[in-house]
């Protein structure tokens, strides 16, 4: 059963040792299972552009607020096939204006194997 993450737990003013103790359990797992399943529940999340396998962008919402991840594909050696940058945005109109995160890079070896990462 999935457990929802509960921003109110734990709390050392009303809870016991126990419930204490079980509201931290419980978050973490809840935190495990956005992380593992890439979105936190109440986001929708829609791939857009590319194809299937390279989507040009990646967008998660919620009510008016927005993420968006616009993605850049390797083409040659061990880039090709896989995301070399990944400009993230918010938007917090429904996605009329977008303000800029970040950009993760990420590097790669003629085989394929991850050999750096930046956030900037």
């Amino acid at each position: 059963m999935y457990t929802h993450f509960d921003p109110a737990r734990p709390d050392p003013v009303t809870e016991n040792i126990t419930q204490f103790a079980e509201g931290i359990r419980e978050n973490l797992a809840a935190i495990r299972d956005m992380v593992v399943g890439g979105m936190a529940l109440g986001w929708s999340y829609a791939p857009a552009g590319g194809s299937a396998e390279q989507p040009e962008t990646l967008t998660w919402a919620k009510g008016t607020e927005r993420i968006r991840a616009s993605l850049t594909w390797g083409v040659t050696g061990g880039e090709a096939g896989n995301v070399t940058a990944a400009l993230f945005e918010y938007s917090a109109d429904s996605g009329d204006t977008w303000d800029a995160i970040g950009t993760h890079s990420i590097t790669y070896d003629s085989a394929g194997n991850v050999t750096g990462a930046s956030w900037s």
